[in-house]
């Protein structure tokens, strides 16, 4: 009872008290979030700076890696056109073999004597112009083959 007789008759001096026991609470309080936002600010800092050089190294992989594929695509090109040359190189071959076989079939017509000469001449006329068709579909057959092949493996290596 005494507390409050003295409490009472002190108000002022007793509410100033308290305003400064607040203010000083306030201040702490204040003090603590400030140190607080320092610390998230500092964290913020380095969290930016880490994703920054992990974007960096992303994207020198990703440079590196696009070099790779322009490697692989110039080393299929590079293939590509030696299989394309190859063909070419195969088509006359066999275009100089089907003409060879053309001409031994043309001698060949000359020579056949056993039968009557128009019977003859007809009869190699006839072979001669079906090995001719055939030779000619079958070359352009093996050039589309061919270039199926080679289209194939340029494709497969991209």
């Amino acid at each position: 009872m005494t507390y409050l007789l003295l409490a009472l008759k002190y108000w002022r001096e007793c509410l100033i008290a308290l305003l400064a026991f607040l203010i000083l609470c306030l201040l702490m309080i204040l003090n603590h979030k400030d140190h607080s936002i320092e610390k998230l600010k500092q964290e913020h800092i380095s969290y930016v700076q880490t994703q920054t050089e992990l974007n960096l190294k992303a994207q020198v992989t990703a440079r590196e890696k696009e070099k790779e594929y322009q490697n692989q695509i110039i080393l299929a090109e590079r293939n590509y056109n030696e299989k394309i040359k190859q063909i070419s190189h195969d088509a006359r071959i066999a275009e100089s073999h089907a003409n060879s076989l053309s001409k031994q079939l043309a001698d060949a017509n000359k020579r056949l004597s056993t039968a009557t000469r128009e019977a003859q001449t007809e009869y190699a006329q006839k072979l001669s112009n079906v090995f001719d068709e055939c030779v000619t579909e079958y070359r352009k057959m093996a050039e589309r083959a061919d270039g199926h092949e080679a289209d194939a493996e340029r494709l497969s290596h991209l």
